[in-house]
């Protein structure tokens, strides 16, 4: 899923083919819906998607809870904001979610954030992907809530503020039950180092594989 690929995916991908360098990698870009049916299917063995799913084929693991933040314009008034931003102060804000398509997706965790504090926003884009919405905001068409590791893509004329209150988007890795791969392994051993450095929990699930 592309907003992954701003949350430490790279390295991660670094680390497996330095653990692994017989193992031939494809990365492919998909939703998480359409993740899904690719690992029951065998097409991909491994997915790293947002969206929360129940599939008795598919096992999914956390392995870390990502904050939200807000793209603003960079002369909106609640750049200069001190301090974090409240969800109701966005309540008459275009919004722009994204993606538009595929669906439930991340624009689905955005607005069921709204309707859980009561909000009902003014939607005024839905975006294909995630660099469209950032351009939307650049733009001064709208804001757009992204994970906080979007902040690296430092987009001209948009500025990041973090929001009040414990909002996140979990970041998923999904396989196929049962499957023990020495592959598998290997990606679980390498999120775990990973993950240990960067100082985030460590899921026991990527400990597992080892046992």
């Amino acid at each position: 899923m592309a907003s992954t690929i701003y949350a430490r995916l790279p390295p991660l991908i670094r680390g497996f083919r330095k653990a692994a360098p017989n193992v031939e990698l494809s990365l492919v870009e998909l939703v998480s819906l359409e993740q899904i049916a690719a690992v029951k299917e065998g097409r991909i063995d491994v997915g790293f998607g947002r969206i929360r799913f129940d599939d008795p084929a598919v096992q999914r693991t956390v392995l870390r809870e990502e904050k939200l933040v807000v793209a603003l314009p960079a002369n909106h008034a609640l750049s200069v904001q001190e301090g974090t931003i409240a969800m109701h102060q966005l309540r008459d804000e275009p919004l722009i979610v994204y993606p538009s398509n595929t669906r439930p997706s991340f624009a689905d965790q955005v607005l069921e954030m709204f309707a859980d504090h009561s909000l009902r926003p003014v939607l005024a884009h839905e975006a294909r992907e995630l660099q469209i919405a950032i351009g939307l905001v650049a733009a001064e068409e709208g804001v757009c809530i992204v994970p906080d590791s979007v902040r690296k893509s430092r987009v001209d004329d948009v500025v990041y503020r973090e929001l009040a209150g414990d909002v996140g988007s979990p970041i998923i890795m999904s396989h196929r039950v049962g499957d023990r791969s020495e592959e598998l392994a290997i990606m679980s051993r390498v999120i775990a180092e990973h993950y240990a450095e960067w100082g985030y929990p460590v899921p026991d699930a990527m400990n597992e594989f080892d046992r």
